[in-house]
């Protein structure tokens, strides 16, 4: 058995229709959310998200149609669309309680106080 990866493979269909070659195909369950600071989804720019609520300062839930738990999480706070400067802050990112398909995540400023942020959040599963 190879590990080769097939040339038709390479070809990645791009949002906007084209082709185009990547390294490797993304994988077909990952799903990815990007937020707003007040705790709403940016639906244009998400895959498989069905829900955020900002749960107060700097605190976050954000829901998959899928299972989560097992998976792998990767967030960073960005803003939404593709121009801008982001805040500077960091990200914490953890399985939520009571649920398998949403995710639990606090935003910070640089001084490590929460503080709401918008933010990308990836599940690799």
């Amino acid at each position: 058995m190879s590990n080769d990866t097939p040339t038709e493979a390479l070809n990645v269909p791009a949002e906007d229709g084209s082709t185009a070659v990547a390294d490797a195909p993304a994988p077909a369950d990952t799903v990815r959310a990007v937020v707003q600071a007040n705790g709403v989804l940016v639906p244009a720019q998400s895959l498989g998200a069905t829900s955020s609520t900002r749960l107060s300062l700097g605190t976050y839930q954000v829901c998959f149609n899928v299972v989560v738990t097992r998976g792998t999480y990767l967030a960073t706070v960005g803003l939404p669309g593709n121009i801008g400067t982001p805040p500077t802050g960091e990200i914490t990112v953890t399985g939520r309680a009571g649920t398998n398909n949403c995710l639990f995540l606090q935003t910070f400023n640089s001084a490590g106080a929460l503080a709401d942020r918008s933010f990308h959040v990836v599940v690799v599963r």
